[in-house]
Order: C-alpha cells, then structure tokens, then sequence
C-alpha cells in the first residue's frame, strides 16, 4: 500500500534488487549508489557482496512517449479525415500541427533519460519543455522566423526522440513497443468521441458557428484570441477595443498556434485542443508520475504509469466533470502544473540543496504562466511553492509572516489584472454553494482531495525524509483544493478549477508511491489486462463516454437540420441511425460532407462571412465592422442571442462597432463574457460621420458596414469629412 514500510530487497529501475544493508553507509555513499542505480543497465555489485543479476529494462517513459505520439496523430488522422471535405484546412497543417507535441515530447523524454534519470536538475527539463510548448508564438512577431526556427528544431527533435526510444526498446520484447501503440489508437480515437461529443473546440465548430448552434464558450475565446494576436488588444472586440481582465495566456497559445499553422483562429481551437493540447497532458501524467520520486524508488512499469494512471483519471471521471477535454486554458493551466510537480518533490530532497536558485528561477516561469493561464491553478501551485519555502526556512512564525507577505502580493496583483473583477470572489464567499449547485463537479474532486490527504499520511508516518517533506506538500495542495471548493462559489461552477486540481494530484501521488507495491504484486501482463479491462469497464459505466459515439453523429445529424432550417429547404433524407451518421462523419471523402460545406455557405452566417473576406477585411490594416440593427438576419444567427455580438470577433478577427444586440430584440446580458465593460454598445441606426466618431478613439480608419448577410459597403474615414 502507498507509504509502506519498504522490504529487504527494493526494486531499482534497472530492475535489479538492493540490499537494505546499503543504510549502514553514509549519506554521501547512499546517494551515489542510488544515482549510480537508477541508470539502466548500469549497476555494478560491491565486491564480496552478491547481488541478484541486473537485466536491462527500459525506462518506462519510453512507454508514455510512444502512447503520447500514437494518440497525438489517431487525433491527427481523425480530425484531417473529417475536415478534408468540408474544405478546410490543408492536409499538411495536420502534420505541421503533430510536430509541436511529437517535439514536446521528445524534448521531455530525451532530458528525462540522459539527464533527469541520471541525477541531472529536473529544472532544466522544466525550462526546455515549457519552452518548446510556446516556441509557436514566434509567429506573432514574425511567421518565416518562426517556421524557419520551429521546423529544424522540431523535426530534429522528434526524430532524436524517436531514434532514442527505438534504440531503447529495440532489446525489449515486441509487446513493450507494440502495445503502447496499439492503446494509443484505442484511447486518441475514444478521446476524439469524447472531446467532440461536448462540440465545443469539435471537429464541425467552423460549421456549427456559422450556422450558430455553437457553444457560446468557444466564440468567446476565440475573439479574445483574434484581438490579442491580430489587433494587439486585449478585449473581446464587441465595441472597438473595450479592455477586459482575463487570464490570457491560453488565448494567446492557441492564437499563435493558429498563425503559426496558417488557419482560423476557430480551426485553431479545434486542432490546438485535440492534436496538442490533450496528448501532451495525457503525457505530462505520465512524466509527473514517474519523476515525483527517484528513478530508482519510483515505479518501473511503463504499462502501470499510464494505463493505471488513465484509470484513476476514468474512476474519477464517472462521478465528475471532464472540463480539462474542452477548457483550453485549463488544460494549458495542467500541463504546466504537472510539469512542475517533479521539481517541487525535487526540492524536498534533502540531496538536492545546491540547485536550489536554479529549481526556484524555474518554477517561478512556471507559477507566473500558470497564473496567465488559469488563476486557480497558478494558485494552487504558489500555494505549494510557499509552502516549500517556509519549510526550507524553519517553519517559524516570522518566516511565515515574511513569506505570506510578498505571496500574497503576487496573488493580489494576479487578481487584480487578470481576474474578471475581484470584488466577484468577495461575493462568491458562500460557504458549500458550490456543492450543493454542482454536486458533481464537487463532491468526486473533494473525496479525491480527502483521498490524497490520506495517501499523504500514510507516507508521512512510514517514508523517508524526502517522502515526508513530499507528503506535506501534496497535503498542502489538497487543502488549497478542498477549502476553496467548500467556501467560494464561483459563477458558472467555476470553483470546479479549484477542486479538480487535487484530483490530479492525487493520481500522481498514489501512482508514484502506490505503483511499487502493484509491480511486486502482480506480474506485468496481468497488471496490463487488468488496467485494460478496468479503463473499459469505468468507461461503460460513464454516461458521457459510452454515448460519445452516439452525441458526435447526433451533432451532424443536428447541423443538417439547423441549415434546412435557416435557408428554408425541405427536409431531405434523415440518417436515422447513430451507425450511419458516423459513416457519413468519418468516412474519408463522404459525399454528406462535400454537401455540408455547400449548404453552409447559403446560409446568413455562410454569406455574412464570405462578404467580410470578399471586401478584404482581413487584409485592411485598422479596420472594424458596424452590423445596422435592421439586418435582422445577421442579428437571429445564433441560437443563443448572446453569441451573435461575438460572430464577426470570432471568425474574421476584426472588431466591431456599436457591436451588442439592438436593444429591441431584447436579448439579455449577464456580467460574465465580458458583456459588463460595454456601456451603450448596442447597434443603432448610424450615419457614416457618427461610426468614424466612434472609431476614431481605437485609431481605426475603415469602417465595413454589413447591411445584408451578403451586402457590405466600406467607408474610409481618411476621407475628407469623415474625421
């Protein structure tokens, strides 16, 4: 069990056993012979001492790099064969987008086993990962630069990667390469049902927007994105460039992953979040796991550090939300929070002093991108970094109160910039709220928080000095989980961000301290069975999974009806079964979707945006788009009546004027989706010397004026009367 009391002989990573005897020597000699044996391969015994034989066992991350690629391009595949008919994007942004976690990946794998496990710093590894990651965003200054820095360094990297991992398994029996393959397919097609089951970033959102049954979510983000990267504001561009307080980073990423691919900031959403996002996270669980304790006391079994890991994730997910599939900021926001969970076990390590300016340089990068990303979860990690600290200085009161104050400093700041309004956390203080409104996206990730304090205990009361100072952490981090998730109430359930964090890392911690006790237990194929047929049981029992087939082609089935509806035609022949809307989905080059992309383009949205790039919106320098309050079928697009201010942001990446729905359609606004800064931004009937007033102060000098769904007249304010 986790934090049990360690036998005579332990397990190394090279897959030997070590004498208990070896603590009769010292510190300095323990730790060289636990570095010495965390190598593969490399384990020598001590004379007049005899050993078991070591045999050479790969290490077993090599396991979660190549599930991590076979499920980064199964997402690939599966979104180029959907999308290919409807016209865009190009088939080669699909491979150009798999390098960016085919890189991730390799950079993290490659220092994992040259370095990491051989007793390097775990911050260099932090730093190089994290900067790969955001390598795309040198698209945002300038594109050719940043194709000709991103391409060489990529493909050297997965292919480094790649000739690493197959020089490592190359001895190995055939099952340890064939079948992290083979679950990489199962689990990148079964995500790929999952994720577009929600339709949010899913594979027909381009589509969905235009005929507007969209999620108002994925609009929203994605015209904070336009304005960042293509208008340099940070707004969500409904009245000029109104500024809006939100944490950025995840736009800012996803923005630059699109200019870096060279499509639509909406396609951007949808391949940024499937083909990059969700395999590098699945990943980065693997790694946490496998690098929270030494190579050598940690577990060795790659099939158990990712499959049990997705299991737990799965058990957890029959109960609670799977918000880390479709929120891209907070699957950002994990990433990097699984990143850095190493480096503060790293920390604790009483061997380990001398890096210490080095291990906190980087994890205050990764605090500070965390905060940009998802408040909640940069907390939550500057909550467990404080902690640290105030270990490291004594634990006394004056140490607290020193390191309270400038922590606190940073959260207030944090808040202050990046939080939609601080006084809302003021008056979200309504204790248990959360988990009576949103009983399960509480209750699973509380009782999993309660879970890792025990864990926690367990390992505190049996494990060494490191294992002690990791346990107080992890404990730390569940109480920042917990409290938040019990006493706040954030609109929309937001304190789930909050809460969930402890979920994940409680299955790092019991799959790092629990994974040895399974691996001594049972024998590694029925480990690797038993994870298989627990993850495809849980997933049978979850609602969400088992109906994810059934909700893609429901969604297809609903877009049809929605572009009969709107452009007036008769009904034509339904797909009645879920069988052959999938067929009609997923079926390379169907028929149903070369149909799809025509229908859509007659439709108000379809023509709306043809017009806008017709008349050159995308190539006019300081431009925006006034929508008359008489063009009523622009102003009844969407389903929602909240989403259509966010059309025009959204898919043509240019402001609006006088942007928000006219007052007589009564459309109601809340203070969330940053409805609340506009003050009297409602589209009115206006002359062309009015909008080149409006426009003046946001030092835009054309004005495209879309009249009717397929009409748009330009005005140029430059000209004489119109300043």
């Amino acid at each position: 069990m986790v934090g049990a009391t360690r036998p005579a002989y332990r397990q190394i990573g090279a897959g030997g056993d070590y004498p208990s005897s070896l603590g009769s020597k010292s510190r300095f000699d323990r730790v060289q012979a636990s570095e010495q044996l965390s190598r593969p391969g490399l384990a020598e015994p001590t004379p007049g001492r005899a050993l078991p034989l070591v045999t050479h066992r790969p290490s077993p991350i090599f396991f979660a790099a190549i599930f991590g690629w076979t499920m980064a391009a199964v997402a690939a595949v599966m979104v180029a064969i959907v999308r290919w008919p409807l016209g865009s994007p190009h088939w080669f942004v699909f491979i150009k987008a798999f390098l960016l976690p085919g890189a991730v990946i390799a950079c993290a794998t490659l220092f994992t086993v040259r370095h990491a496990e051989r007793g390097g710093a775990y911050s260099a590894l932090l730093v190089s990962t994290m900067a790969v990651i955001f390598l795309p965003c040198l698209a945002w200054l300038n594109g050719p630069l940043a194709d000709a820095v991103t391409y060489p360094l990529f493909v050297g990297l997965l292919a480094a990667g790649l000739v690493q991992t197959a020089s490592a398994m190359r001895a190995a029996p055939v099952g340890k390469w064939i079948f992290p393959i083979a679950y990489g397919c199962l689990f990148g097609f079964g995500y790929f049902l999952v994720i577009n089951s929600r339709a949010y970033a899913s594979v027909l959102t381009p589509e969905l927007a235009l005929t507007g049954i969209h999620q108002l979510d994925t609009i929203f983000h994605a015209s904070i994105a336009n304005m960042l990267v293509k208008q340099g504001a940070l707004s969500t561009g409904l009245d000029g460039f109104v500024p809006i307080e939100y944490h950025v980073l995840s736009h800012i990423w996803l923005g630059c992953v699109s200019l870096w691919l060279g499509v639509p900031t909406l396609e951007g959403y949808v391949i940024g979040g499937q083909v990059i996002a969700v395999p590098i996270l699945m990943f980065c669980l693997s790694l946490a796991i496998h690098l929270f304790r030494r190579p050598a006391d940690g577990p060795q079994n790659g099939t158990l550090i990712t499959l049990g890991s997705l299991l737990l994730l799965f058990v957890a997910d029959v109960w609670g939300w799977t918000s880390y599939l479709v929120s891209e900021s907070y699957c950002l926001s994990l990433i990097l929070f699984l990143l850095s969970l190493p480096l503060l076990a790293e920390i604790t390590d009483p061997d380990r002093r001398d890096r210490f300016g080095l291990q906190l340089s980087a994890l205050g990068i990764a605090v500070l991108l965390a905060l940009l990303s998802k408040i909640s979860v940069g907390t939550i990690l500057l909550g467990g970094v404080g902690f640290i600290l105030w270990r490291r200085m004594g634990m006394t009161l004056s140490s607290l109160i020193k390191l309270a104050v400038p922590l606190l400093l940073i959260g207030i700041i944090a808040i202050a910039i990046i939080s939609p309004g601080a006084g809302m956390l003021v008056r979200a203080l309504d204790p248990f709220a959360f988990a009576r409104e949103h009983p399960r996206g509480a209750w699973p990730n509380i009782a999993a928080s309660l879970v890792l304090l025990g864990a926690a205990l367990q390992t505190w009361w049996h494990g060494t000095s490191r294992d002690k100072r990791c346990a107080e952490t992890v404990a730390v981090i569940a109480l920042a989980c917990i409290v938040p998730a019990i006493l706040i109430n954030v609109p929309g359930g937001s304190s789930y961000y909050f809460a969930n964090v402890g979920t994940w890392t409680a299955i790092v911690f019991i799959c790092a301290y629990g994974g040895p006790f399974l691996e001594r237990t049972f024998p590694n194929p029925l480990l690797a069975a038993s994870f298989l047929a627990g993850i495809l049981l849980v997933g049978f029992l979850t609602d969400e999974k088992r109906k994810s087939a059934y909700r893609v082609g429901a969604m297809l089935a609903e877009l049809q009806a929605r572009i009969r509806l709107v452009t007036g035609e008769s009904p034509g022949a339904e797909m009645t079964t879920t069988g052959q809307r999938l067929v009609a989905l997923l079926t390379p080059g169907h028929p149903a979707r070369h149909a799809l992309a025509n229908d859509v383009k007659r439709t108000p949205g379809g023509q709306a945006s043809d017009a806008l790039l017709a008349a050159g919106i995308t190539g006019a320098r300081h431009a925006a788009v006034f929508v008359p309050p008489d063009n009523l079928a622009f102003w009844n697009i969407g389903v929602e009546c909240r989403a259509d201010p966010f059309f025009i942001p959204a898919i043509v990446g240019a402001p609006m004027l006088k942007g928000l729905n006219p007052l007589g359609l009564n459309c109601p606004k809340e203070p969330y989706y940053g409805f609340s800064s506009y003050k009297d931004a409602n589209s009115e009937p206006l002359s062309d010397q009015q909008l080149c007033g409006l426009a003046r102060p946001w030092k835009i000098d054309t004005v495209f004026v879309l009249e009717t769904p397929a009409k748009v007249r330009k005005i140029r304010c430059s000209e004489a009367g119109l300043r």
